[in-house]
């Protein structure tokens, strides 16, 4: 759990270091990474959280469970998203004439949970391959 968190809170840095220095613009697949590091560790941290939930030995159903709770933090990262654009954008703009970036449009904002889903899978796939290798030994 720490290491998940610990990988989250990189990223939430990077997040701000590319946003003040226009990465977002000039890396098109800075984005994607960060989303896809996102839902691969957020699905860690919710896996190591949401254990006692799950379903001794059913790959699908904790899946689920981890996915499911992944794209639950995606949406609400994207509103979050939303609500800088319209509280923070213009506050830093008057205060430090910086003009700011939080959100893309839609097809940014789909990119976003895809990759968000696809880290969280990914993420499942190398937990249940590491469950059969600890139970097998």
């Amino acid at each position: 759990m720490k290491k998940a968190f610990v990988a989250l809170t990189v990223i939430f840095f990077v997040n701000t270091l590319g946003l003040y220095y226009g990465w977002y613009h000039d890396f098109f697949w800075f984005d994607v990474a960060l989303h896809f590091l996102g839902g691969f560790f957020m699905a860690m941290l919710m896996a190591n959280y949401l254990n006692e939930y799950f379903v001794n030995k059913n790959f699908i159903k904790n899946t689920l469970i981890i996915v499911g709770a992944t794209v639950l933090i995606g949406v609400l990262w994207e509103f979050s998203e939303y609500l800088a654009n319209l509280v923070l954008g213009p506050i830093i703009y008057k205060w430090f004439a910086v003009k700011t970036y939080f959100m893309g449009d839609l097809d940014d904002t789909v990119s976003d949970l895809l990759m968000d889903i696809l880290g969280a899978i990914a993420f499942s796939l190398l937990h249940l391959l590491r469950s059969r290798k600890a139970h097998q030994a």
